[in-house]
C-alpha cells in the first residue's frame, strides 16, 4: 500500500481534471444503467401490439418519485418507437462524449506524473556520488528509467482510465439487475468470491514476476550497454559469438519470466467466462418460472439478463487492471528504491558559497576508504599554493587519481579535511566548489552533439569569440576547421568519429573555456602516441599558464616541470620534491625514474 500511495501523491497538482474525469466516468456508468433500463420497454411495449400506451416508466425511486421515459424527451416526441429510438441515440452519444473526455484528462494525468516521476528519478540518480554509479551498473539505471517507467505508465495512464470507466459502468449496471430483482441479483452475486479469490491471487503472482522481469530486463539492457560500448574489443578478439550467446542466454532468462505473468494473466479470462456461462445457464432456468407465474417480465428478465451479461465484462476487465496495476506496481519498487537512496555527498543546509580561490588548498590529515573497503589514502597532509604545479606519481594503485578526486568532492574524506582558503569544502555549497575546478582526464568524455557546445559544456553563456579562442589556444582550431560544418559539425557519441589526440585537444578548450582558477590532469596524455602526446602537451602547456594544477601521471617525462612532485605509495606520502632531489634521493621516484628512462642491459 505504501508504493500505492506514493504512485498516487504525484497525481495530486492535478485534482481538478482527475475530480471532472470522475464526473465524467460517473455519467459512462449512468448511461450503460439507462441504455438496460431501455430494453424493458422494447420488450414490453413495443414488441407487444396488446401493450397500451401508458407513459413508459424506468424507473422508480425509493423516497417514492418515477424517472417515465417521456420526461427525457421534448413534448412533441410522443410516439413510442421515437421515443425509445431518440433516447437510445442522445445516451449513447452523451455516453460517447463523456468517454471521450474523461479518457482524455485521465490520460493526460497519467502522462503528466509518469514525466513527473521520470524527471525526478533521473535528477535524483545524476546527483547522486560517483560510489552510487560504481555500485549500480549503467544497464540498470537505464532500465528503470525507461523500461520500469514505462510500466508505471501504462498504470496510471491507461489502465487507470480503464479502471474509472468499468467501476462507475459496474455500479451503473449493478443499481439496475437490483432494481429489476433484486433476489434474483443476490444469487447472480454468488459467484463473485469465486472470482475475486482467484484474481487476487494470480495478481500477487503477476507483481512478483513483473519484479523479476524487470530484473532480467536491466541484465539485458546491461549486456547491451558493455557490449556497444566496447565493440572495437569485441571485434578485435573475435568474440561476436561469444556476446551473441550471452545476450541469448539473458533474452531467455527473459522469457522464461514473462511467460510466468502471461499465464497468470490469461488465467483470469478464461475463468470469468466459465463463470458467466454457468450464471447464465442457472438464470435461464429462473427465466421460465417466473415469467410463466408472472414474476417477472419479458422485458424485464431480458434487461435483467443484459445488464448481468454487460457486468461480468467490467469484472473481466477490472481483474485485467489488477494485474497490470500489479505490474506497475513490482516495477514502481526499484525506481522508488533509488528516489531514497540520499547521496554520500550532499551539501549542508547553511553551505555557503565558496569565495574566488586566491591562497592554497590544504590536505590535513586525509584518510579515504570505500564502506568495507580497505584505507585508500592515510595521514595525507599536502599544501597546494596559488600558482603552483604539483605532480602525483606512484604506482598503480598508490591512490593518486583517489587523491585529485577528493578535490572537487567526487568523494567525501572519511578523516581529516579539505581546506580552500580556509573553507573546508564540505561546508560550502557543491557548484560554487566545482566552478573553480577544470579536469582533463584520461578516459576524454565528449556528446554527441557539435564541436561549439562541447568547448561550451559547463557555462551556461556562450561567446563565440572566447570560443575560438580556447579552441586556438588548445591547437584544436585549426583541425575543426577542416571538418564539414567546423564548429557545427557533430562529432559522433563519446567523440568516436575524432582521433585521441584530437578528442583530447576539445577536452583542453572545453576546460579552457570554463576558464577555472584550479586544473586537475589525470593521465591526460597516457593514452596516445608521440605525435599526438606532443600536440596535446603544447595544449596543457597553455591550458595550465596561470593556474594551480594538479597533475596525475605515470609517464614521468610529462611532470619534471612541476614546482613539486609528490610520490603516492600504498596511500601515503612517501616522497615530495623537484625532479632532480628526487632522482637523486634514491627512493621510489628515482626507482619509477629508471624503470622508465634507463635503457635494459642487452
Amino acid at each position: 500500500m505504501t508504493q500505492v500511495k506514493r504512485l498516487l501523491s504525484f497525481s495530486r497538482p492535478y485534482t481538478l481534471r482527475f475530480g471532472v474525469a470522475i464526473l465524467l466516468m460517473a455519467a459512462v456508468g449512468a448511461c450503460e444503467g439507462l441504455t438496460a433500463l431501455l430494453i424493458k420497454p422494447v420488450f414490453d411495449r413495443l414488441l407487444d401490439p396488446r401493450a397500451d400506451s401508458t407513459p413508459i416508466l424506468l424507473f422508480q425511486f425509493p423516497w417514492g418519485g418515477h424517472l417515465y421515459l417521456q420526461d427525457l424527451l421534448p413534448a412533441r416526441v410522443h410516439h413510442v418507437w421515437a421515443m425509445v429510438a431518440v433516447t437510445l441515440i442522445g445516451v449513447t452519444l452523451v455516453k460517447g462524449l463523456a468517454e471521450f473526455f474523461a479518457t482524455y484528462f485521465v490520460n493526460f494525468i497519467g502522462h503528466s506524473v509518469v514525466r513527473d516521476l521520470r524527471n525526478l528519478l533521473y535528477t535524483r540518480i545524476i546527483r547522486q556520488s560517483i560510489s552510487f554509479f560504481t555500485q549500480n551498473s549503467t544497464g540498470r539505471l537505464m532500465s528503470a528509467i525507461t523500461s520500469d517507467i514505462e510500466k508505471i505508465q501504462n498504470a496510471v495512464s491507461q489502465v487507470a482510465a480503464d479502471f474509472l470507466k468499468q467501476s462507475f459502468t459496474l455500479v451503473g449496471l449493478l443499481a439496475v439487475v437490483f432494481y429489476v430483482d433484486w433476489q434474483l441479483a443476490l444469487v447472480s452475486m454468488l459467484l463473485i468470491p469465486f472470482v475475486v479469490f482467484p484474481a487476487a491471487r494470480l495478481g500477487q503472482r503477476i507483481r512478483i514476476s513483473s519484479r523479476s522481469s524487470q530484473d532480467k530486463m536491466a541484465e539485458m539492457n546491461n549486456v547491451l550497454q558493455e557490449t556497444f560500448t566496447g565493440i572495437r574489443i569485441v571485434k578485435g578478439f573475435v568474440m561476436e559469438v561469444f556476446e551473441v550467446e550471452k545476450f541469448r542466454a539473458a533474452t531467455r532468462r527473459l522469457l522464461k519470466i514473462n511467460m510466468r505473468w502471461v499465464s497468470a494473466h490469461a488465467l483470469t479470462s478464461p475463468l470469468m467466462e466459465f463463470l458467466g456461462a454457468v450464471t447464465i445457464a442457472v438464470l435461464l432456468l429462473y427465466a421460465r418460472n417466473a415469467i410463466i407465474h408472472h414474476a417477472q417480465t419479458t422485458g424485464g428478465f431480458i434487461a435483467f439478463l443484459y445488464a448481468l451479461i454487460k457486468m461480468y465484462e467490467p469484472i473481466k476487465r477490472l481483474t485485467g487492471v489488477n494485474n497490470s496495476f500489479q505490474q506497475a506496481v513490482g516495477a514502481s519498487e526499484q525506481v522508488f528504491q533509488y528516489l531514497d537512496i540520499h547521496s554520500e555527498v550532499h551539501e549542508k543546509p547553511q553551505s555557503a558559497e565558496l569565495p574566488p580561490f586566491h591562497n592554497e588548498i590544504a590536505f590535513e590529515d586525509v584518510g579515504f576508504e570505500y564502506e568495507d573497503g580497505p584505507p585508500l589514502l592515510q595521514n595525507v597532509n599536502l599544501r597546494i599554493g596559488r600558482g603552483e604545479v604539483v605532480a602525483i606519481v606512484g604506482s598503480s594503485g598508490a591512490g593518486k587519481t583517489t587523491l585529485a578526486n577528493l578535490i572537487p568532492r567526487f568523494f567525501d574524506v572519511t578523516r581529516g579535511r579539505i581546506v580552500i582558503d580556509g573553507h573546508d569544502i564540505r561546508d560550502v555549497k557543491l557548484s560554487s566548489l566545482r566552478n573553480q575546478i577544470a579536469l582533463v582526464t584520461q578516459e576524454t568524455i565528449l556528446f554527441n552533439d557539435s564541436v561549439f557546445n562541447n568547448i561550451c559544456y559547463g557555462r551556461n553563456v556562450q561567446n563565440e569569440k572566447e570560443v575560438l579562442g580556447a579552441a586556438q589556444t588548445a591547437l584544436a582550431d585549426e583541425f575543426i576547421a577542416e571538418m564539414a560544418h567546423g564548429y557545427q559539425t557533430v562529432i559522433g557519441e563519446r567523440g568516436q568519429r575524432l582521433s585521441g589526440g584530437q578528442r583530447q585537444r576539445i577536452a583542453i578548450a572545453r576546460a579552457l573555456y570554463k576558464n577555472a582558477p584550479v586544473l586537475i590532469l589525470d593521465e591526460a596524455t597516457s593514452e596516445l602516441d608521440a605525435e599526438s602526446e606532443l600536440l596535446v602537451q603544447k595544449a596543457l602547456n597553455n591550458l595550465m599558464a596561470g593556474r594551480t594544477v594538479v597533475v596525475i601521471a605515470h609517464r614521468l617525462s610529462t611532470v619534471r616541470r612541476a614546482n613539486r612532485i609528490v610520490v603516492l605509495d600504498r596511500g601515503t606520502i612517501s616522497e615530495i620534491g623537484t625532479h632532480e632531489d628526487l632522482v637523486n634521493r634514491g627512493g621510489i621516484y628515482q626507482r619509477l625514474h629508471d624503470l622508465q628512462f634507463v635503457d635494459a642491459e642487452p
